[in-house]
This record gives C-alpha cells, sequence and structure tokens, in this order.
C-alpha cells in the first residue's frame, strides 16, 4: 500500500481541524415568532404585523431579548485603520445596531474592557433610554490591556441580575481586536451556567481568531470575523449580513403571498408587513437558512372572530326577527 507523506498528512488533519473549527459555532438554525400572541383575541380586518427571530445558535427566543454589548477599550483600538481609529467604527457599528433593533421589545447594556471591565450602562430599554445607551457607547476610551473574560463575567452579572427582564433571551455581543489575558472561553462557559442563552463574537483586524471562536463555541454563540471594517456597520445594522450565521428567511404571508428575503437586523430580528386578519385561522410561516444551507421553520396561527360591530348587527337583526315574528303572530 502506498504510504503518504506525513506531511501530508498533517496538512490534511490541520486542514480538516480548521474546517471543524470555523463550523463548530453553527449549532443548529432557529427561527420562532415573538409576537403577537397566538392566544390573543383578534378580529376579522385586523391589521397586525407579526415579528419573529432567527439564528444559527439554536436558541428558541423569548418575549423580548436582554443585550450586552461587550466591547473592547484596550489601548490597540485607537489604531487607525480606513481613516478612522477601531474604537470609532467599533461606536458607530454598535450604535447602528442599537438604532436597528425593536426598540418595543429590547434592552440594553454597555460594559467596556481592557485590563478590567466596567458596566457603562446597565439593562435599559430601548424604548425609553436608547440615547444613554448611545451614550455610553460614544464614551468608550481606548487604553489598556485586554481581558475579555472580565467583560464576559461583567456582562453575565448584569445579564442575569436585578435588571433582567423575565422571560427575554439573554445575549452578549462580545467585540476585540486583541489578545486576551487569562482563558476567556471558560468565563463564557461560567456565563451559560449562570443562565445566559448565548455569546455571539465579533473579530476585528488584529484579533486572536482561535480564541474569539473559543469564546462563541463556549458561549453557544456565532464567531464572525471582520476583514472590512468598511462592512463594518452593515454587518451590525444587518443590511449585508449579521452576527448571528443567517443567510436570509423566507415568509409565507396569511394570504399565500411569499416574501424571500426578508430584511433581519444585526441580531437576525424580522418584522412583516402590514397583514389584514381573514376571519378564522390565520397561518403565517417563516423558514431561516444558514450560511451553510441548513433550514428551519416555524409557523404562527392567529385566529380572527369577526368584529364586535359584526355581533351587534347579527344582534339587532335576531331582535327585529324576533319582533316581525311576534307581530304576526299578534
Amino acid at each position: 500500500m502506498k504510504r503518504i507523506p506525513k506531511y501530508c498528512f498533517a496538512l490534511s488533519m490541520l486542514a480538516l481541524a480548521m474546517f471543524a473549527t470555523s463550523s463548530s459555532a453553527l449549532a443548529a438554525v432557529a427561527v420562532n415568532w415573538t409576537g403577537p400572541s397566538p392566544s390573543g383575541v383578534y378580529f376579522a380586518g385586523q391589521v397586525v404585523n407579526p415579528f419573529g427571530n432567527a439564528n444559527a445558535s439554536g436558541i428558541v427566543g423569548g418575549s423580548g431579548l436582554d443585550l450586552a454589548l461587550v466591547l473592547d477599550s484596550s489601548g490597540s483600538m485607537g489604531v487607525v485603520d480606513s481613516g478612522k481609529t477601531l474604537n470609532q467604527w467599533l461606536q458607530e457599528a454598535s450604535t447602528a445596531l442599537v438604532n436597528a433593533l425593536p426598540a418595543a421589545s429590547t434592552s440594553v447594556s454597555v460594559i467596556d474592557f481592557d485590563s478590567s471591565a466596567s458596566i457603562l450602562q446597565s439593562l435599559t430599554p430601548l424604548s425609553s433610554g436608547s440615547a444613554a445607551v448611545i451614550s455610553a457607547i460614544n464614551a468608550i476610551d481606548a487604553s489598556g490591556g485586554t481581558n475579555i473574560g472580565a467583560g464576559i463575567d461583567s456582562a453575565a452579572t448584569e445579564l442575569t441580575g436585578a435588571n433582567h427582564t423575565a422571560g427575554a433571551t439573554q445575549m452578549m455581543v462580545v467585540v476585540s481586536d486583541g489578545l486576551s489575558s487569562g482563558d476567556p472561553a471558560s468565563n463564557a462557559l461560567a456565563a451559560l451556567g449562570a443562565g445566559v442563552d448565548a455569546i455571539h463574537t465579533v473579530g476585528l483586524p488584529g484579533h486572536d481568531a482561535f480564541t474569539m471562536q473559543n469564546i462563541a463555541t463556549s458561549g453557544n454563540g456565532i464567531y464572525t470575523n471582520v476583514s472590512s471594517l468598511t462592512s463594518l456597520i452593515d454587518l451590525f445594522n444587518g443590511t449585508s449580513g449579521n452576527l448571528v450565521g443567517i443567510d436570509h428567511v423566507d415568509v409565507t404571508m396569511n394570504n399565500g403571498v411569499l416574501i424571500n428575503d426578508i430584511a433581519i437586523d444585526g441580531l437576525g430580528n424580522f418584522v412583516l408587513p402590514n397583514a389584514t386578519l381573514a376571519p378564522g385561522d390565520n397561518v403565517f410561516t417563516a423558514v431561516a437558512y444558514d450560511t451553510l444551507g441548513n433550514s428551519a421553520s416555524a409557523e404562527l396561527i392567529l385566529t380572527a372572530v369577526p368584529e364586535p360591530s359584526t355581533y351587534a348587527m347579527l344582534g339587532l337583526g335576531l331582535l327585529l326577527l324576533g319582533w316581525v315574528n311576534r307581530r304576526r303572530i299578534a
């Protein structure tokens, strides 16, 4: 039997290892409807805008989202790339993400880390405090070392603490450009053990890919390698790519109309256009696809009954019919 040279075998094993590592964060596609509730009361002719979420981490979302932005503020974030410092690029992208998220169902906390970590903004509902969240993002500087684990620990404390919204998905987005001290993957595992649902990571130019990928894998999240900072804002707000490994989402409306590639934000949230409910069951179907072609689907059924005015007219008609019959008998 022909023997394979040792260096060829080693290269083959390395290639397999690289492939396994790059795909390991794509756990399973998940798509779910987060509103409105299928147990609600709806009337024929009512206009609704169902909304949902898709991701490639297998997360079945809750009734909302508690998000911790865990952002690198180390000295290397002051390096200029493509006309701006890394810190400026990150501030603009994080602001774009916040502005794209569904304000009615999202709370955001801002944590920065260098040699240590600080909670710059506790979990704040975007419906009332988006300005405070953006102000905290813009206050992040660039100095010190890189301790990603400290940022993850602070975010886990915030997401599982008193400010957590009951029933909401608890998620982190961790962004860094450097090599961290310690073993942040172990911090990610501890965060999941404490109740966090997912930790997504974004590596800026200069980051250590092995570390950021291991954090995402340990944190049931998706690792994104950003090679061009000019695409960062589009990635964060979902106009070109996203942070949760979704390629696209197709939706079939209750009237049978198919919407291919409905718009999603950077974390996979989507909202349907106006849908007028018909009497009976109104079925909405979403099918999500990840970047590897895997898919998952979910149905939302909203049952609509005749409008109250219809009931009133029916009752009046019955009364008139009864009166006519009594007159005839008389």
